[in-house]
Formats: structure tokens, C-alpha cells, sequence
């Protein structure tokens, strides 16, 4: 019994020296708790991506009450800045309802506030669509949300599709504009998407993808397009990445929620 209740004490001494050292990473710690909009415990990892930074911020989110303990510095940042870009990436908080493009990108067990009402590229548009390379760029827009949402099991998924699409586009059904700009990419949009697809991690993701849309953007300036596309460019990712995107507000693939609205559009295409 006296082992037992020593060993007790230690592992109480253990978990309140760990709890003490956990908050001393965070300098000038505040605590509060606050609440976020989510509908199932998939929508932890990214709500609290969304609200952790290093030594300044630290979110932990129950999906059964829908709130969350922010521990912050509170000399570096405030709560509001912490809710901002849980918002921006699509949960709607205590301070900050997520914009209507930032909730369309979440998967579907995210959907809080049920399916969005949406003409995204994905649905509507399919039957409009003049260009024979529609599907390309559907699945090419499919990497880019998962990116967003830092979602690495998705973005490789649909990378998958897309160099399944790349290997079956028929030649002879493109535009005359079309088919010479396919002439030029074909090769190494092949070759990237297969690396996207087996790319490990998050980041190697995100490398390629910055390649990829560079060859991707050749056939969209190809295509006549029943819809504007937002050729954007994110000036610190790698000394600078572009990507193209259906939303005329920034949400970059290259940062997700760490850096949600960095970047500018460079040109628009289409309609």
C-alpha cells in the first residue's frame, strides 16, 4: 500500500510539474475560454492549427461543448487575433462569424451549420464548363482547398485524380490554344502531379504545388472559361509561389490558417 500511495504522489507531482511547464512556454499567459463553432471532434486538429503559434498561443477545443481553453501571451497577441483566424478558417466563434468561402472549404463532417448553398466549380459549373480540361482544373482546384485547410490526406487523394486526368486528356478535343499550351505543360504536369501524389508531408505538398500551378496556369490563359479565375501570388513562400484560385478573396495554400490572407492577385483570367 505505502509503494502504491508513493507512487501515487509522484505521478500527481509528475502531471502538475508538466501542466507548470506547459503554461511557462508561454510567456505573460493569459487563460480564458472561449467558444467555437464545430460539429464533430475532425474539426479539433484544424480549429486548433487555426489558433496555436509558437510560445504565443495555445488552443485546446472540446467538440462536445463547443468551447476552448486559450491560454495566450498576452503582450504578443489577443484573443480577438486568435479567434480571427479560427474564423478565417472557417469556424464561426464568440467574436467572429467565418466567411462563407472559408466554410465552403471545410470537409463535410465540418459542416456546422449544414451543406452550403454553393456554385462552386465543383457542382454548377460542370455543366458550362467549354473547356474539355474541366475536370483537370477541378481537381486542380480540389488540391488547392485541401491545402488550405492543411488537409495532407486529401491534397494527396486528389492529386492522385489529377495525374489520372492529366495521363487521359485527349489531344485532339482541346482548343487549337489549348492543345498548344498542353504541348508545352503536358510533361511536366505529369511529372509534378505524380510527385504531389507521392509527396510526404504537408510541406513537400506544398512545394510541388507551387511548380504545379505554374504549368496549370498555361492552360488556363489557353482556355475560354465561363468564369473568372484569380491568378495570386504569395510573396514568402519559398521566395514566392503563385496559385490560382475561383475565390477573389485570398486564402493561401501555402500557409493555410497560419497565413490565411497573405498574398495579392496578379491577374485575372477569363470571362
Amino acid at each position: 500500500m505505502q509503494s502504491i500511495k508513493q507512487w501515487s504522489l509522484m505521478a500527481v507531482a509528475g502531471l502538475m510539474s508538466f501542466s507548470l511547464f506547459a503554461k511557462a512556454q508561454i510567456k505573460n499567459a493569459k487563460t480564458e475560454t472561449v467558444t467555437i463553432q464545430g460539429s464533430s471532434p475532425a474539426c479539433k486538429k484544424m480549429i486548433e492549427y487555426a489558433g496555436n503559434r509558437k510560445r504565443i498561443a495555445r488552443l485546446t477545443w472540446n467538440a462536445d461543448t463547443k468551447t476552448a481553453q486559450l491560454t495566450y501571451n498576452a503582450k504578443a497577441t489577443t484573443k480577438e487575433a486568435v479567434l480571427k483566424r479560427v474564423a478565417l478558417a472557417g469556424f464561426d466563434n464568440e467574436v467572429y462569424n467565418a466567411p462563407l468561402s472559408a466554410y465552403r472549404m471545410l470537409t463535410s463532417e465540418c459542416y456546422y451549420k449544414g451543406a452550403p448553398q454553393t456554385t462552386d466549380i465543383n457542382t454548377t459549373d460542370s455543366t458550362k464548363d467549354a473547356s474539355k480540361l474541366a475536370p483537370l482544373y477541378r481537381a486542380y482546384f480540389a488540391i488547392s482547398n485541401a491545402l488550405v485547410r492543411s488537409d495532407e490526406k486529401t491534397a494527396g487523394q486528389k492529386a492522385g485524380e489529377l495525374h489520372h486526368l492529366v495521363k487521359a486528356v485527349q489531344m485532339d478535343a482541346l482548343s487549337p490554344e489549348e492543345h498548344t499550351a498542353w504541348m508545352h505543360i503536358k510533361a511536366p504536369l505529369n511529372e509534378q502531379s505524380a510527385a504531389l501524389k507521392a509527396a510526404a508531408g504537408i510541406e513537400k505538398q506544398r512545394v510541388t504545388f507551387a511548380a504545379l500551378s505554374e504549368s496549370v496556369y498555361q492552360l488556363f490563359k489557353a482556355s475560354k472559361l465561363p468564369y473568372k479565375i484569380y491568378y495570386n501570388e504569395c510573396p514568402m513562400f519559398h521566395g514566392g509561389a503563385t496559385w490560382l484560385s475561383r475565390e477573389e478573396s485570398i486564402r493561401n495554400p501555402y500557409y493555410g490558417a497560419a497565413m490565411m490572407t497573405c498574398g495579392a492577385t496578379k491577374a485575372v483570367i477569363g470571362q
